[in-house]
């Protein structure tokens, strides 16, 4: 067999789905599929793939792995699945997974005449993993920051102050208030090292760029602290996480067997470290300095690729390793309003409908500003809605349609802010990803407010292609040539041109940020 008969699976647990996509050794993508958490598991009563009790967010573990069950099964008749070579891929970030020790052990001699799910269901000590939504953990991040001095200090040393998403902070709040099932857990694993997990059929580490969204990694040296981890769960916590975050591009191992039987994997198929999803799709776009990923889904993140000496942290940005960069950074930003925030606009007053949606995008609301958190937002951390005109806070605004506007703007307004506070390289381009991303009246308020071109790559679930590509580079690249030589030999092709900037807008927009962050301190002094 020739590489060219080569394929290389990428996966995505994301919140709503688990996707797929295979692509050859040209990077021509061959197949892709998907399992919808609400429509295809609907028994595990999600919404959104979640569940929601107040400020704490969580999805069943257990569905996660259904989810896996079914995608392999709809795999294993496919001509391509026997010649898959490598898979990695990407979990969505920060959540984690409490095994059991039955479950480790059960993972080394698992049946293939029976699924994963009946296999693996009391393979959990919790049951409900806590997810990237969840905002119920701020004792636990003002405990972390004093710990270290503060909030820069925490910053400086992991990439990032603390955040209630974070997994330390997560496992903190386990270890505090549900101690018995935290003293059981046999180890824990993130979203992302799960999957691998499951497929190697022992534990697997995560890699860095994973570590940097704990609170629980040296940002430099890409080890676990000992002090953060002692803090957050005790002197155990080190063996329960099992092993120090691996850099991507390293084989873990060959897959499990089980699937060699069940769904027809070739033998020598590798597992390559899973990453993050936000990491999978800097890596899907080949990131460049100067480009600027924003992507438009369940939640709004932005992307940039530093290097050494332009990256700095701060309290309201992340700076994480780079997935094929050992010395360089992502720096990123996280908004937990996105796409569901603005549906919620669309649908309150735009009779649910896109088209009226833009329609009313295009509505003057000068002297109007607003801010929109149904969910606890991150950046700025700020929850409920707040709507200002002249200057004033209103409870309304007399033109119900300004909201759609207001909304739009207030989010890439907070983008351009953030994008200037975190990095001196000046941005030349914006790529443009997510579901959302398809909206091209959305784009064009984008590339007005940050006065940039944005260009859009057609057709690809980012992450999982990520996940793909991580998959070929480190069963064929890795020993002899770094990633971005592998990428210009099989290009993915370049994106398309969606919209250039009005930049006489964008003047406006700049001479608007001051008084934005004037109104969203008055936010953040409410809460």
């Amino acid at each position: 067999m020739t590489t060219n008969d080569y394929y290389y699976l990428g996966l995505d647990l994301s919140t709503q789905q688990l996707k797929c996509t295979v692509m050859n050794d040209t990077h021509d993508i061959v197949l892709e599929e998907a399992v919808n958490f609400d429509r295809d598991l609907p028994e595990f009563n999600t919404t959104h793939g979640a569940i929601q009790n107040g400020d704490t967010v969580t999805s069943p573990t257990i569905m996660w792995v259904k989810a896996i069950d079914i995608l392999f099964d709809r795999l294993k008749n496919s001509p391509v699945t026997g010649k898959i070579r490598g898979i990695s891929g990407a979990g969505q970030q920060h959540g984690s997974v409490y095994w059991s020790k039955s479950g480790i052990e059960k993972l080394d001699h698992l049946d293939p005449k029976k699924t994963l799910q009946e296999q693996l269901s009391d393979a959990f000590e919790i049951n409900q993993s806590p997810i990237w939504q969840d905002a119920s953990t701020t004792r636990e991040c003002r405990s972390l920051e004093a710990l270290v001095g503060g909030p820069q200090a925490l910053a400086d040393l992991t990439g990032s102050k603390a955040y209630e998403r974070f997994t330390g902070n997560q496992i903190a709040k386990i270890y505090h208030d549900r101690k018995d099932a935290y003293d059981k857990t046999q180890n824990i694993s993130l979203v992302s090292s799960f999957i691998a997990t499951v497929l190697l059929g022992k534990l697997a580490p995560v890699d860095s760029p994973e570590g940097s969204g704990t609170n629980l990694m040296n940002i430099e040296t890409h080890r676990w602290e000992e002090k953060l981890l002692d803090h957050c769960g005790g002197s155990t916590l080190h063996e329960k996480l099992g092993l120090e975050p691996v850099e991507g591009g390293k084989s873990l191992g060959k897959i499990s067997p089980y699937y060699v039987e069940r769904f027809g994997l070739h033998p020598d198929c590798a597992i390559m470290p899973f990453t993050g999803d936000n990491s999978a799709t800097l890596v899907s776009m080949n990131l460049q300095e100067g480009d600027c990923v924003v992507s438009l889904g369940t939640s709004d993140t932005v992307l940039v690729y530093l290097k050494q000496g332009a990256a700095k942290a701060t309290t309201e940005s992340h700076l994480m390793a780079h997935p094929t960069d050992p010395t360089g950074f992502m720096g990123m930003l996280c908004y937990k309003n996105g796409s569901l925030t603005r549906q919620h606009i669309r649908d309150t007053y735009a009779s649910s409908d896109w088209d009226e949606f833009n329609k009313l995008l295009q509505t003057d609301i000068q002297d109007k500003t607003g801010f929109y958190y149904h969910m606890q937002e991150i950046i700025p951390f700020a929850k409920g809605i707040y709507r200002f005109e002249n200057g004033d806070q209103v409870q309304e605004f007399e033109n119900p349609a300004a909201n759609v506007r207001a909304i739009v703007e207030s989010q890439f307004l907070s983008i351009r802010i953030r994008l200037q506070r975190m990095t001196t390289v000046e941005s030349k381009r914006i790529l443009a990803t997510g579901g959302a991303a398809a909206n091209t009246a959305l784009l064009q308020v984008l590339s007005n407010v940050l006065g940039l071109p944005v260009y859009k790559q057609k057709g690809m679930n980012s992450a999982s292609l990520g996940g793909a590509l991580l998959a070929k580079y480190g069963v064929v690249d890795h020993a002899d040539n770094g990633f971005k030589e592998m990428m210009e030999k099989h290009a993915i092709g370049e994106p398309e041109l969606v919209c250039k900037p009005d930049l006489e807008l964008t003047k406006k927009y700049a001479a608007r940020e001051n008084e934005y962050v004037r109104l969203e301190k008055l936010v953040v002094d409410q809460q």
